[in-house]
């Protein structure tokens, strides 16, 4: 059996925090909303969406970090686990504990609204793995190689044509479907320090693409296209 490494292992457990703890909220567990609400459910069919959504989102991602990605540091710093893991949870318990109040408000637009940011969150999902697979081809098992990333026939991966980064593009683009939907102000927040940290990344790795290679395409910008 192969072994996991940090890496993946800090993924892992960040990764499986908010699945556990936002379906605490969900199915109203004693001693969160009071005795009369225990294990009720909620009336609006966004609300069981929400769940549905957010369940596929961290599903997905513990999946991609078996099967999919490919880690080049073979060691992380263990303060990481604790920063990652009180951000990701703190963070699924905050929204959770909104979007599955008794007291929940529906979007102001209702279906149209929910149906629109279904359409954004699921797009961006897609368009996420999609990248994460491009990514995980362009570098063999075992190697540290790096390469230019292009697109491919997926048309998905047609966002590297503007940005080097797409896969943190469609992650935003994930988290902004999600917030419309639920018309939650946790979940927006969520989406802006999540935008802030991933176009810190971003930046990163587009001064290292452009530092090693010489031939990299001048239109790409690190995470929107055009923008920044």
């Amino acid at each position: 059996m192969t072994q996991l490494s940090p890496y993946s292992q800090v993924f892992l457990t960040e990764y499986a925090g908010p699945l556990f703890i936002y379906l605490l909220f969900y199915f109203r567990v004693p001693f969160i909303y009071g005795h009369k609400y225990d294990f009720t459910s909620s009336r609006h069919t966004v609300v069981h969406l929400a769940c549905i959504c957010h369940s596929f989102h961290y599903i997905k991602r513990l999946l991609e970090t078996l099967f999919v990605h490919r880690f080049s540091h073979g060691t992380m710093p263990l303060r990481n686990i604790f920063k990652n893991c009180t951000y990701y949870w703190g963070f699924a318990a905050w929204m959770a504990y909104y979007i599955n109040h008794p007291l929940y408000t529906p979007p102001t637009y209702g279906a149209q609204q929910v149906k629109l940011a279904l359409a954004i969150f699921v797009i961006c999902q897609l368009g996420n793995f999609s990248i994460h697979m491009a990514l995980r081809d362009l570098r063999p098992a075992g190697s540290k190689t790096r390469k230019i990333p292009y697109p491919t026939k997926n048309p998905f991966t047609w966002l590297f044509l503007l940005v080097s980064c797409p896969n943190y593009t469609y992650e935003v683009g994930s988290w902004i479907g999600f917030a419309i939907m639920t018309q939650c102000l946790p979940v927006a927040l969520f989406s802006l320090v999540g935008f802030t940290q991933m176009t810190i990344w971003a930046k990163g790795k587009h001064r290292s693409y452009l530092k090693e290679f010489r031939d990299y395409p001048p239109l790409r910008m690190p995470i929107i296209p055009f923008l920044l």
